[in-house]
């Protein structure tokens, strides 16, 4: 009896630790294929992903594409607005208002608003601005630049300041809050992230691998004490400790489109990220290169 007692323990065992690791086992999925918002990402708290179609770029760096997609947790497509021009970085605030910046070129961009079906502009920016951080607390945004070493401030009410001026901001692109209201930045170009305390001080977290020169990191989301960074350049997902530790998420590196695990699955050129915290579901846009590619995602395992 004892020996069938001891059998029927290591098997439950066997079994509960079977189903635990499938369960753990990073999957990278698609979500929509023959999508043509290659650009940033926000998730809306419904769970509605919104990206932007910077389509592909100008002699001045503008973007071609035209509109600003919403897609369900199902995979339903629909054009939010299509009187865009190459609109760069986004962010959702709590009753749902959309901002994005529109027009970026080397000159400048227009941070702009879409509320209640109106697309509304708030400030021009000199230069090519990044994405966009809401601090819905004071009121404020802040979005980095592409042409500019710095991350600018800007109110409601259209004010523009620079927050934080530093060379190492040139090419930024990324932008998210962290724990204890840190800021973390990433440069695109250089694949350098970078934090910031709430004084504006900074110091650089972790290093991206550079595999294409100039192309290096897109942008970045934070979850449960680590950073999610696409590879732009690299057709890779990184995950970042918060001390620093850079580690290989999900992509073979292969430039092509295909799910599977996450050593197996392969990206092109992913670029958008963001977290849906309630459905703990990371969603990845993908350049693409001038063709449409797909939105892909991927569930992150319990605690």
């Amino acid at each position: 009896m004892k020996s069938i007692y001891y059998l029927t323990i290591v098997f439950a065992f066997f079994c509960y630790n079977k189903m635990w690791s499938q369960e753990n086992v990073i999957h990278v999925k698609t979500l929509t294929k023959n999508f043509y918002g290659n650009g940033s990402v926000a998730v809306g708290l419904d769970g509605t992903v919104f990206v932007n179609e910077y389509g592909t770029a100008n002699p001045d760096i503008s973007g071609s594409g035209t509109r600003i997609f919403s897609v369900t947790e199902k995979g339903e497509v629909a054009i939010v607005s299509e009187k865009v021009s190459g609109a760069v970085g986004n962010a959702l605030d709590s009753e749902g208002n959309y901002y994005f910046n529109n027009g970026n070129s080397y000159t400048s961009s227009d941070f702009m608003v879409l509320k209640d079906g109106k697309i509304t502009k708030i400030a021009t920016l000199e230069g090519f601005s990044g994405d966009i951080l809401i601090d819905g607390a004071n009121d404020f945004f802040y979005i980095t630049s592409y042409t500019h070493p710095a991350i600018r401030r800007v109110s409601k009410q259209g004010q523009v300041e620079d927050y934080a001026k530093d060379e190492r901001l040139k090419g930024a692109t990324g932008i998210t809050f962290g724990p204890d209201k840190d800021m973390f930045v990433s440069n695109f170009t250089t694949g350098k992230i970078f934090k910031l305390d709430p004084k504006g001080s900074i110091e650089e977290l972790a290093s991206i691998p550079i595999v294409y020169p100039g192309y290096v990191i897109g942008y970045i989301t934070y979850f449960e004490e680590n950073l999610y960074a696409t590879g732009y350049g690299s057709n890779k997902i990184y995950k970042i400790g918060m001390d620093g530790e850079v580690t290989e998420f999900a992509g073979s590196g292969e430039y092509k489109m295909e799910d599977g695990t996450a050593t197996k699955a392969s990206f092109v050129t992913p670029n958008g990220i963001d977290i849906d915290t309630k459905n703990r579901r990371l969603y990845i846009s993908q350049n693409g290169n001038g063709k449409p590619a797909s939105l892909r995602y991927i569930d992150l395992p319990k605690k």
